[in-house]
């Protein structure tokens, strides 16, 4: 028979610091961790619970940290980015042109993600956030990503404004 009991009552109390980070779990991800604030933890369990103030703001800012970081998605991010535009798993996969089982696999890391389908991730998730932090980051980073494409070059396009309009020059040979 399990023994019962009350974790609240059994809790030690911590402070996060850089040394000794709290991991926050609860967040979604496996690798957020948090500085400054007070946990607990129960000592018959082992149970851990967090005093997490304008929790918010935080999972805002852990978003815009997921969508401007330079390398590839995880599977994690990805499901934690959809959760975040507050989208099912089938309207999210119609958004990026994928079957929701494809979506499935990309978030449970079983198949490779293309940083074409990352980078429409990232920007879905910025259109859909309406932080308008978030987008002026990813309107400053944008073209950055496009260079960064694998296989792609970049093409020069020549504009002359010729009677207050801007018109297109033919590409050279």
């Amino acid at each position: 028979m399990k023994n019962e009991h009350n974790c609240s009552t059994h809790g030690k109390q911590f402070l996060a610091t850089s040394e000794k980070p709290y991991r926050f779990m609860d967040s979604g991800l496996s690798h957020v961790y948090l500085v400054g604030i007070k946990y607990w933890v129960c000592e018959k369990c082992g149970s851990a619970a967090a005093e997490i103030p304008a929790l918010e703001p935080l999972m805002l800012a852990i978003a815009k940290a997921v969508v401007m970081k330079p390398a590839l998605l995880a599977g994690e991010e990805i499901r934690f980015l959809r959760k975040r535009a507050g989208k099912r798993a089938v309207d999210f996969a119609e958004l990026i042109n994928k079957t929701p089982e494809h979506l499935s696999k990309l978030e449970n890391d079983q198949l490779p993600l293309p940083e074409e389908t990352d980078k429409l991730i990232r920007l879905t998730y910025g259109m859909l956030s309406g932080d308008a932090a978030l987008m002026f980051g990813i309107m400053n980073s944008v073209e950055a990503w496009l260079r960064s494409i694998s296989g792609k070059k970049i093409i020069d396009i020549t504009f002359k404004k010729k009677a207050g309009k801007w018109t297109r020059l033919p590409m050279a040979a």
